[in-house]
């Protein structure tokens, strides 16, 4: 029997998109397992957000498929996708802007309130946070919330688009650890993009490379 890591969570096959009557992406097959972290790599431009915007559910392809555990995503009678609640994406667009801190948390992860108040809001530097409005955060305290939520939340597959972009070392470290915890005791598939390697190459265990929309490279990084 195979074992289950070595089953692929999802596979692409002559998948493309094309936006404006030009390809944006194009990649011809390509598997992402189980508990394994993946990092996306690619100037602005290459195909990284339409690329995890594929794997969330979030857009169709022109041509080709993209199965999610062996299976297309499901769709509506209106005919939109509908995605599974195990898969978390995060992107750089924030949060919706009602509320707190504090309640965003209690409707997204309820379960998770007081872990999440002790493990990341204890701090005097993050302590204020917690009872602050969503729409008073700057983009880097909303980009940590939502990172917070999503791995919280423990979901199957963890998307994150910008990853690194607003963090300092120290935060960086920590979600590292954290993200790296949750592949290796939970089995999360964790996908996460930037534009720059340095903010991937302590925590994914593949890279990919995006150029133009094509894959140009998939390195390991595994000791």
């Amino acid at each position: 029997m195979m074992n289950r890591i070595q089953v692929p969570i999802f596979e692409l096959e002559n998948t493309r998109v094309d936006i404006g009557g030009r390809s944006i992406l194009k990649i011809g097959k390509f598997q992402f397992h189980r508990g394994t972290i993946y990092g996306i790599v690619g100037s602005v431009g290459a195909g990284k957000t339409t690329l995890l915007s594929l794997l969330a559910g979030r857009m169709v392809p022109t041509e080709g498929s993209v199965l999610y555990e062996k299976e297309p995503f499901e769709k509506s009678w209106l005919g939109k996708l509908k995605v599974p609640t195990d898969i978390y994406m995060l992107d750089n667009e924030g949060a919706a802007a009602q509320g707190s801190v504090t309640s965003f948390f209690k409707q997204s992860v309820p379960q998770r309130l007081e872990y999440i108040q002790s493990q990341y809001y204890s701090k005097p530097a993050y302590a204020q946070d917690w009872e602050m409005a969503v729409n008073k955060l700057s983009r880097g305290q909303v980009y940590r919330m939502n990172m917070i939520a999503a791995i919280e939340s423990d979901p199957k597959v963890l998307i994150a688009d910008d990853y690194g972009l607003h963090f300092d070392k120290s935060i960086s470290r920590d979600f590292n650890r954290r993200i790296n915890h949750s592949a290796k005791s939970r089995g999360t598939t964790a996908i996460l993009s930037s534009t720059s390697m340095f903010d991937l190459k302590s925590v994914a265990a593949v890279v990919i490379t995006l150029d133009n929309g094509h894959i140009s490279q998939v390195r390991s990084l595994k000791k």
